[in-house]
């Protein structure tokens, strides 16, 4: 089954048993939004302006090369276009936006039968929406992917480089995989999010774009430990 990088970030991020994700709302949100930037630019759709191709330089520029089908993506392109990236990646990774993508995809998902939408009450309370595996092939093939990317048994290509690079942005490495050597996986991801696995605009921007997500969970963390206290 053919899916976009934010899928199968998606996928990987939810808890199978329960539904829910295994990192904080905000955390996810980031990061889907941030698949979704690095898949418009390694198909072509977006690009990082050098300011010689009529774009300002250093800033987001549509290429009009590759248009996307999808609508949100369509949308995401316009919001990018003329930002810089940390600027951009704020835009579409927290509100009503960054809600309206993540709904989407898991709709997508759904709809094609690999999640299945449950209605919950938290407490015995509260509504809840949680999203469970329906069909696990698709999450196994993805997994399987990222372990041979990690474990050099497969050949890397740019959209796993960049999958892995979220991943480790988001600290999901060592969840995922809690029988393997969690540190040599960290090490070899950290490997692979430091390495010209792209172009260098590419590759620029979704360090910025994994650097806000980083200064996210951090501020988050440090807000929750400071209302301990």
């Amino acid at each position: 089954m053919e899916m976009s990088l934010a899928e199968e970030y998606l996928l990987l991020a939810l808890d199978d048993t329960s539904g829910r994700p295994l990192i904080g709302a905000q955390h996810l949100q980031f990061a889907l939004a941030g698949a979704t930037v690095a898949e418009l630019m390694l198909r072509g759709a977006l690009d990082v302006s050098d300011g010689v191709d009529g774009g300002q330089k250093g800033r987001f520029r549509v290429t009009g090369r590759a248009t996307p089908s999808d609508p949100v993506q369509l949308e995401i392109l316009g919001l990018l276009d003329g930002r810089k990236p940390k600027d951009a990646i704020r835009k579409i990774g927290q509100g009503s936006f960054a809600r309206t993508l993540r709904e989407t995809l898991q709709q997508g998902l759904a709809a094609r039968g690999v999640l299945r939408e449950e209605q919950v009450k938290v407490l015995g309370l509260f509504p809840s929406t949680t999203w469970k595996t329906h069909d696990p092939a698709p999450e196994a093939a993805v997994r399987e992917r990222v372990l041979a990317a990690l474990t050099g048994s497969a050949d890397l290509d740019e959209a796993m480089a960049a999958l892995v690079s979220l991943l480790h942005a988001t600290d999901l490495i060592r969840r995922l995989f809690p029988d393997q050597d969690r540190q040599e996986l960290k090490r070899r991801a950290k490997e692979i999010a430091d390495s010209e696995w792209a172009g260098a605009a590419v590759k620029r921007a979704i360090d910025d774009l994994n650097a806000v997500m980083i200064a996210v969970m951090a501020s988050t963390t440090a807000a929750t430990t400071a209302g301990t206290t």
